[in-house]
């Protein structure tokens, strides 16, 4: 097996060891298929059920993955390969989460899936499963994190998390901080993340990091201890959106991040609302839509729970199509599932779709 297929059998086997309970140690060892639909080839270490993998839109190594995959079952062919937009849908649908389809317009359903570290917007055709567009950003839930380390970097260290350097050019993006003390970073890093999910729940986070790092010439420790304001987030989020991402898309045009990322008729974004504004209108453009020609616009994926995103999705859709699109009552077509649903849509989706016998 090469490298593709042993790490696919590794982490598909420990997975379903711990869904079906047991664990099969010949696994590694043995020449079967991994995956089977013949029951009497579970006892000698294969899995009698049918994988569905779910991908991105437009992923450029699909090929390589299905080949492998096909190789570890038996009979070959039996995976399903799901667009990840396609079973986002499948699980709304299942979930009734859309509107009815309405047969005066059309039907697409616009996706916004904000990821740890990227946004991809996808409009998903009639038949809901076929991309007709999908483009990506290089924002998400983790940038938020990245952010408020570098301002609590900042702030406790008196260095900057990201480089000033005027001389630096908008094509190298980086929300990341740096730092020279590796153990202090990594625990910045586990305090800003849980800051920002309680964030994600109420408007203020109290930080505690007790013996940060050792003061060199009076040989103190020093502690970390300061209040968080969502609003501070928010903006060091926007500052970074306007200084750093907006420049970076900007100059990517025609090189390896699409050029439909960004509308063409918007000014250039200025804060996360008006960074998702631009995205859709620009998927709207390369698809001769317009608002009102949408099922839905659905927001998912793990950083949609951020509040800041949430609210940036509603002004920006608001913009666009006006507030009682995007306002939750009556008209309403900006769709935001509650809690972990969003975050748990794909899956579900891709079960529903695989469930139904399609390939």
């Amino acid at each position: 097996e090469d490298a593709v297929q042993r790490a696919i059998r590794a982490v598909a086997s420990n997975a379903l060891d711990q869904v079906l309970g047991g664990s099969n140690s010949s696994l590694g060892q043995n020449g079967n298929p991994l995956f089977v639909l013949d029951a009497s080839m579970s006892m000698r270490g294969s899995y009698n059920v049918r994988p569905i993998f779910t991908h991105p839109p437009n992923y450029e190594h699909l090929d390589l993955y299905q080949h492998a995959v096909n190789s570890l079952t038996s009979p070959g062919g039996i995976a399903a390969f799901v667009p990840e937009p396609v079973a986002v849908i499948s699980g709304a649908e299942y979930y009734n989460l859309l509107p009815p389809k309405n047969t005066s317009t059309g039907s697409s359903v616009l996706i916004i899936d904000v990821g740890g570290a990227s946004t991809n917007v996808s409009m998903v055709g009639d038949n809901n499963a076929e991309i007709l567009h999908s483009a990506q950003l290089p924002i998400g839930g983790d940038t938020f994190i990245d952010v408020l380390v570098s301002h609590l970097a900042k702030g406790f260290f008196d260095q900057h998390g990201n480089s000033d350097d005027p001389t630096e050019t908008p094509a190298s993006l980086s929300s990341k901080p740096s730092l020279n003390d590796p153990t202090a970073l990594q625990r910045l890093y586990e305090a800003a993340t849980t800051a920002i999910h309680e964030l994600s729940n109420k408007t203020r986070s109290e930080i505690n990091i007790p013996y940060l790092t050792m003061d060199l010439q009076t040989r103190q420790p020093k502690h970390l201890e300061v209040g968080m304001a969502r609003n501070v987030v928010d903006a060091e989020v926007e500052t970074w959106i306007r200084t750093k991402l907006v420049p970076y898309l900007q100059t990517k045009v025609g090189d390896n991040l699409s050029p439909t990322a960004l509308s063409q008729a918007l000014p250039p974004p200025t804060n996360l609302s008006t960074l998702f504004s631009s995205a859709i209108m620009s998927a709207l453009e390369q698809t001769s839509h317009t608002p009102h020609m949408l099922r839905a616009v659905l927001l998912v994926g793990g950083g949609a729970r951020i509040p800041l995103v949430k609210n940036a999705i509603r002004e920006g859709v608001g913009y666009l199509a006006g507030d009682a699109y995007a306002s939750g009552g009556e008209g309403n077509r900006l769709i935001i599932p509650e809690g972990e649903m969003g975050e748990e849509l794909g899956v579900l989706g891709a079960a529903v779709w695989g469930s139904d016998g399609r390939r």
